[in-house]
């Protein structure tokens, strides 16, 4: 979350604690941002399931405590920073570019799990990109 005055917040997905952000956040007037994502070919047929449960939940919490929000594919937030996307680099060049421009535009938040962690999640990073994104274009 980045908020228009105060320090920027970032979670781990969590059901509980996202019902319990939503029900803060309804009071306030802001904007979510989901990325919009696809199960893969490669994917079986259990787990491509399991994805799209998954992938619904946040939806679900959001439209239930009236916090209007967009769903933005990975290729248009990317966009915005001009990280690299499709075959123009490695799965891990692409993480260590998500990683870098976060800690490049938010350089006092961590980007870390936990305080023991030693490296940067890169889904943390692309969480708080996509805020940015948000904060800027929606």
């Amino acid at each position: 979350m980045i908020p228009e005055e105060g320090e920027v917040e970032i979670y781990e997905m969590d059901e509980a604690l996202l019902r319990e952000k939503c029900r803060e956040w309804c009071m306030d007037e802001c904007i979510a941002c989901v990325e919009k994502v696809s199960s893969s070919p490669q994917m079986g047929v259990k787990s491509a399931f399991t994805f799209g449960e998954n992938a619904k939940m946040p939806k679900t919490m959001l439209y239930a405590f009236y916090i209007p929000f967009s769903e933005v594919p990975p290729s248009k937030w990317k966009a915005e920073f001009s990280l690299k996307q499709g075959k123009e680099a490695s799965k891990k060049e692409k993480k260590s570019a998500d990683i870098e421009c976060a800690r490049k535009l938010f350089p006092n938040v961590s980007l870390r799990r936990t305080p023991q962690c030693r490296t940067d999640h890169d889904g943390f990073a692309d969480a708080l990109l996509m805020a940015a994104y948000a904060k800027r274009r929606l």
